[in-house]
């Protein structure tokens, strides 16, 4: 359940006025999430980052006098699609003549409509279909790429079942030009339910971008040390990728810092996996994110491995 949120506008509903709400936010006891809206810093604060984004773009939404309809990432956000890159702004669809609108970082965009507009937890929005093909339409490659994977396969967290392949197909054929069309279908025909993570789906995605050749994914190992899966396999090159999510090593949130012990697993899993005669390859979100000059991106790591690109068409 999302936190509570205090609007200037209540102020008085709430016991207090909006000098004292400045005040506590001054003293640390409130966050300000947008210019007259508020909560609670120790709810905040025990919230993950894709948590405090969604509650951000929910205090836009009901801030709003008339209705605000989310679209694309932002859209994305509340639907639990994974969205690559923070934006500062919230994405609204937009209706005629207001089109490219921007004010308090809000941006209503016009988008033509695929599917009828749903809600979820009273916030207006477009269809999970409409949201990932209009990210494929008009997003980089890349970008889309997370997102059409998600929604290929169940999800639990939500409750919501897969979408099919078709169906996004026979949905696209209303984006309106043709540029928009084969970009989604592209994405479409790219995406893959067995990408596990945002993190391996970005990184299939820059793989393909860059010509590499394409990897099996989720290859099963047996070993002397037990049966492992592994993110990426090139079986030719005998060549394992796999991608170490932040979430994985605990990077930038000490609270999921792994324990020695499951650090002492990973190095066994690894060692158990080499043993059987290929080699690793490893990468980071910093490594993904990098662009493909820097020594330490995954365009660099994937040269230095060995691995080849297939030829221009």
């Amino acid at each position: 359940m999302d936190p509570e949120l205090i609007f200037t506008a209540d102020a008085e509903a709430h016991g207090t006025d909006r000098r004292a709400l400045a005040s506590n936010c001054r003293s640390g006891q409130l966050i300000r999430l947008r210019h007259g809206v508020y909560m609670q810093a120790d709810e905040w604060q025990g919230l993950s980052p894709w948590e405090q984004q969604r509650v951000r773009i929910r205090a836009a939404v009901e801030q709003g006098h008339g209705q605000r309809v989310l679209i694309q990432q932002s859209a994305a956000v509340m639907w639990g699609l994974p969205v690559i890159g923070n934006s500062a702004e919230v994405l609204l669809l937009a209706v005629p003549p207001i089109h490219g609108q921007r004010r308090g970082g809000l941006h209503w965009v016009e988008r033509q409509l695929l599917e009828p507009l749903t809600a979820l937890e009273d916030v207006p929005l477009t269809s999970r279909a409409q949201t990932v093909l209009d990210m494929a339409a008009y997003l980089p490659f890349e970008h889309a790429v997370p997102a059409m994977d998600h929604v290929l396969r169940p999800d639990p967290v939500h409750g919501l079942p897969p979408l099919g392949k078709e169906r996004l197909r026979e949905t696209a054929t209303n984006l309106p030009s043709q540029v928009k069309r084969l970009r989604a279908r592209q994405v479409i025909d790219f995406a893959d339910a067995r990408s596990e993570s945002a993190g391996e789906s970005y990184s299939r995605a820059v793989i393909h971008r860059h010509r590499f050749l394409p990897p099996e994914l989720q290859q099963q190992f047996n070993t002397s040390a037990g049966r492992f899966r592994v993110d990426f396999y090139w079986r030719e090159q005998r060549l394992v990728g796999e991608f170490d999510g932040a979430v994985k090593y605990g990077r930038g949130d000490a609270a999921l810092a792994p324990s020695w012990d499951t650090l002492r697993q990973e190095k066994r899993r690894e060692d158990a996996i080499r043993a059987t005669g290929v080699s690793f390859v490893r990468w980071s979100w910093d490594d993904v994110s990098r662009q493909p000059q820097h020594p330490e991106s995954l365009v660099q790591r994937l040269v230095r491995a060995g691995l080849p690109r297939a030829r221009r068409r």
